[in-house]
C-alpha cells in the first residue's frame, strides 16, 4: 500500500528540516524521476511540491546530467536501479516505495504502518550518499541498515 502523493509532498518538506545539509538552504532544489508508469503520480506530486521548493521532473535516462546543483532526488515506482547516481553525486534518495527503502536502494521513504504513515530511513544509504538526519526524526521513523 503506498502513501499519497499529496500526503508524501506534505511530509517531506517536514523531514528535510531534520537533514543538516538541507535544511541551511534558501531554496531546495528537487528531482522526480519518472517514466511513461509514473507520469500520472508525478503531476501530482510535482504540483503539491512546487509550492515549497523548486521541483524539476525529468525521466530516468536524463537523471546523470541533470543532478549536479540539486539537493535530492524522488524516484517513482519502478526506477530504483538509478539510485546509485545518487550515491556516486552525494545527493539524497528518497521514495514512496517502502521495499526500496527496505532493500537500501534508497535512503528515506513513507510507508504504511497501522493505517499511517510512516517515516522510513535506511542507515547504510543515507550515509553512502553522505546524509544524516537529526536524531529527533530517527527515533520516531522505521529504520533499515
Amino acid at each position: 500500500m503506498l502513501v499519497p502523493e499529496n500526503i508524501q509532498a506534505a511530509l517531506l518538506p517536514k523531514v528535510l528540516k531534520f537533514n543538516p545539509e538541507i535544511s541551511q538552504k534558501a531554496k531546495v532544489k528537487m528531482l522526480i524521476v519518472y517514466d511513461n508508469n509514473s507520469q500520472n503520480n508525478k503531476d501530482e506530486f510535482f504540483k503539491e511540491l512546487s509550492q515549497v521548493m523548486e521541483v524539476k521532473a525529468i525521466r530516468s535516462n536524463e537523471l546523470e546530467e541533470a543532478i549536479d546543483g540539486y539537493d535530492l532526488v524522488y524516484f517513482m515506482p519502478g526506477l530504483d536501479d538509478f539510485s546509485m547516481i545518487c550515491k556516486r553525486s552525494k545527493v539524497l534518495s528518497v521514495t514512496g516505495i517502502s521495499q526500496y527503502v527496505e532493500h537500501g536502494k534508497i535512503s528515506l521513504g513513507f510507508g504504511i504502518q497501522n493505517n499511517k504513515p510512516k517515516i522510513l530511513v535506511n542507515l547504510t544509504s543515507l550515509e553512502e550518499e553522505g546524509q544524516s538526519l537529526s536524531s529527533d526524526i530517527l527515533r520516531i521513523a522505521k529504520i533499515f541498515n
